[in-house]
C-alpha cells in the first residue's frame, strides 16, 4: 500500500509539475525589472508563482 502511494505521488509531480519559462519582469521597482526572469534564475529559493488579472 505504501509503495503504491510512493508511486502515486511522483507521478503527481511528473505530470502536474510547471516546466521552467521566462516572462520579462514589468514592476519598475524590481531590481531585475525589463529582464528576461523564470523559476530557474532562482534555483535553491522558495518560489510562489501566482499568475493574477486585473479588471
Amino acid at each position: 500500500m505504501i509503495k503504491k502511494s510512493i508511486i502515486l505521488a511522483y507521478s503527481f509531480v511528473f505530470l502536474f509539475g510547471q516546466g521552467d519559462f521566462n516572462l520579462q519582469d514589468v514592476n519598475p521597482s524590481s531590481e531585475t525589472y525589463g529582464q528576461l526572469i523564470g523559476p530557474s534564475d532562482y534555483i535553491d529559493e522558495i518560489l510562489i508563482i501566482f499568475f493574477g488579472h486585473e479588471y
